[in-house]
């Protein structure tokens, strides 16, 4: 990790980068800058914002240039025209390292709750954590037609703090610099409009031995737009996953082409099973049926090397 500056009385600064890929978000960036702006920053805190435009004709110069005239800490506006979130993510660390002792992740659709900085730097100087993650809860830009909450599809999982994890994901994330000095690469620049890059960077720090820790009240709120609120996208989505989870694991040798073809086929059967009790057990049940059948048909596509290019559309724009 990076030696820690000291104040001016004497008292070590811990310098942290928050990195924000955008493109084509103005509301949602502009949404996150505010939140960012009212941090409750540790006073042993020095506090730098970098975000990364990877729009060729910079639409998020303006909103950056705003926040940057009112914020107290420093806002760093890159552009990076080659398009895809890796790239982005990679040009901000490229930003952001040198200056800092940990980088945090959140995405522009994203706000935090006050205490999210401070939150995850508890939890990481408690554990002496390398990486720390916490919740994202979905917000929803409209009320979702009433199958979408009973099946809480836009829901992830929460773990009590100080629970170890294998992975993690940048739209909530802590991680200390010499992650990034140990591991000698970033973001798999291959990935560019699958997503899925940050599952594969978090599968690396995991098998390198950092330790990755949960922080269950450092929570960031996503805004949900109507479009991702509909059967299409759900199981778009979950064949997404499913392809992008297989390439991860074949990368990796945590999986074979065998064992990703009896799973996926596995999630298929099911898959249907639950679909087709739509008229015994309601829609969400039938909608969760068809994305485990997606989900299981992703797990095959990805085991012959298919990446699916979801970020091709961008949602809530």
């Amino acid at each position: 990790m990076a030696d820690s500056q000291a104040s001016g009385d004497g008292m070590p600064q811990r310098r942290v980068s928050v990195c924000v890929a955008t493109f084509g978000r103005p509301i949602g960036l502009a949404n996150l800058l505010g939140a960012l702006e009212v941090l409750e920053v540790p006073a042993d805190v020095t506090l730098q914002v970098v975000v990364v435009d990877n729009d060729s004709r910079e639409s998020a110069r303006a909103t950056c240039d705003e926040a940057a005239a009112r914020h107290a800490y420093s806002l760093h506006y890159v552009v990076e025209k080659r398009r895809g979130i890796p790239f982005a993510r990679n040009a901000a660390l490229e930003a952001a390292l040198s200056g800092s002792d940990f980088v945090a992740f959140i995405d522009d659709d994203e706000t935090p709750e006050a205490d999210w900085l401070a939150e995850l730097l508890r939890v990481q100087e408690y554990y002496r954590a390398d990486v720390v993650t916490g919740p994202c809860l979905p917000r929803y830009v409209e009320s979702p037609p009433r199958w979408v909450a009973e099946g809480g599809f836009h829901e992830r999982p929460r773990h009590p703090t100080g629970t170890l994890r294998q992975v993690a994901f940048t739209h909530n994330a802590l991680v200390g610099v010499a992650v990034f000095d140990s591991l000698g690469g970033y973001f798999d620049e291959s990935m560019a409009l699958s997503g899925g890059e940050d599952e594969e960077f978090f599968t690396r720090v995991f098998a390198a031995g950092f330790q990755i820790v949960w922080a269950d009240n450092a929570i960031v709120y996503e805004s949900v737009p109507k479009s991702r609120s509909t059967v299409r996208w759900l199981v778009q989505r979950s064949f997404r996953v499913g392809t992008s989870s297989s390439w991860v694991q074949l990368k990796h040798r945590s999986s074979t082409v065998l064992r990703l073809l009896v799973h996926g086929t596995y999630c298929m059967v099911k898959g249907a099973a639950f679909a087709l009790s739509l008229p015994l057990n309601g829609r969400a049940v039938a909608v969760e049926g068809l994305r485990l059948f997606s989900y299981g048909l992703g797990r095959i596509a990805g085991s012959s090397g298919h990446l699916h290019q979801e970020y091709r559309v961008v949602h809530g724009a």
